[in-house]
């Protein structure tokens, strides 16, 4: 398992993708997105209570609600990039982030630092990886960023960040009660907190009769299955990678996805001409992430 830890993170990415790709499609308000993404799945996954452990560690329930919080801005805020901009506007931005989870895991566990220290040539190569790997997802990306795109997404980038850092954190928190029993209270605790206050945000700005619009049931329970798992695969990578940014790394292939998708779709609804991938920027992508798994 430890060694397949890149496997479920390249699932993680396809669904992933899928997520993020579904508003672009149902454009649901995002706060109703939250709340489908949120608290309904919270509600469906009461009834397999008696099939997990509960973690007994205080920290597990506590990192568990700040992630929950931390979530309910940084994925609203997607959600609505998505929205606005579209799906692979916001792609575009996120492979940014992961040099930033690469130095903030380091500083949490500061004895891989000086593992790193020990073998430099490795940690050389470990570093131009990840950077070939932002390089190569902003080129396939060509789309262009607006100044008011980024600003308004670069907070929630950043807080998505901790997300990752603190989902390894978290997950191993609750290890002790079984790695199928942390992730799957990770994935509760998470979309309990995360949907209530956008639940309660939509119903302060919108008719609540709105979240039983027929097109947004179906753009809810999208997310619902591509977030459940999705979770799963990337919690399981999370906790076996040696530092979240590896699965961050690879779990920015998603763009891929967003664009392949992209072809499809508007070919099939406008005469509009999407950006293609570039076959050389891919192919370095994929060399730049095996490179990734087998080095480290």
């Amino acid at each position: 398992m430890n060694e397949l830890w890149w496997l479920w993170a390249v699932f993680s990415s396809i669904l992933m993708g899928a997520m993020i790709y579904a508003n672009q499609i149902f454009k649901m308000p995002s706060s109703l997105m939250m709340t489908y993404r949120g608290l309904v799945q919270s509600l469906l996954l009461l009834p397999f209570f008696p099939f997990f452990e509960m973690p007994s560690t205080p920290w597990f329930w506590i990192f568990g609600t700040i992630q929950g919080l931390m979530i309910a801005y940084s994925d609203k805020k997607t959600f609505l990039g998505s929205r606005l901009y579209g799906g692979e506007i916001v792609a575009s931005l996120k492979p940014y982030v992961i040099f930033f989870i690469f130095i903030l895991w380091l500083v949490i566990k500061p004895v891989q630092l000086f593992e790193m220290l020990h073998e430099p040539l490795r940690s050389i190569l470990i570093v131009l990886c990840l950077g070939i790997i932002i390089y190569s997802l902003r080129a396939i990306c060509r789309g262009k960023v607006s100044k008011e795109a980024f600003m308004m997404l670069l907070p929630a980038l950043l807080v998505a960040a901790l997300v990752d850092t603190n989902n390894k954190y978290t997950t191993t928190l609750g290890a002790s009660a079984g790695l199928p029993s942390a992730i799957f209270y990770y994935c509760w605790i998470t979309a309990l907190v995360s949907g209530l206050p956008n639940m309660m945000k939509f119903c302060c700005h919108r008719d609540w009769r709105l979240a039983f619009a027929p097109r947004y049931v179906a753009g809810g329970l999208t997310v619902i299955f591509c977030s459940v798992t999705s979770n799963i695969f990337k919690n399981t990578a999370m906790f076996y990678a040696a530092n979240p940014a590896y699965v961050a790394a690879v779990m920015s292939l998603y763009p891929v996805w967003i664009i392949v998708w992209n072809c499809y779709y508007y070919r099939q609804k406008t005469a509009e001409c999407y950006p293609r991938c570039d076959l050389k920027v891919v192919g370095l992508l994929l060399a730049a992430v095996i490179a990734l798994i087998l080095i480290q």
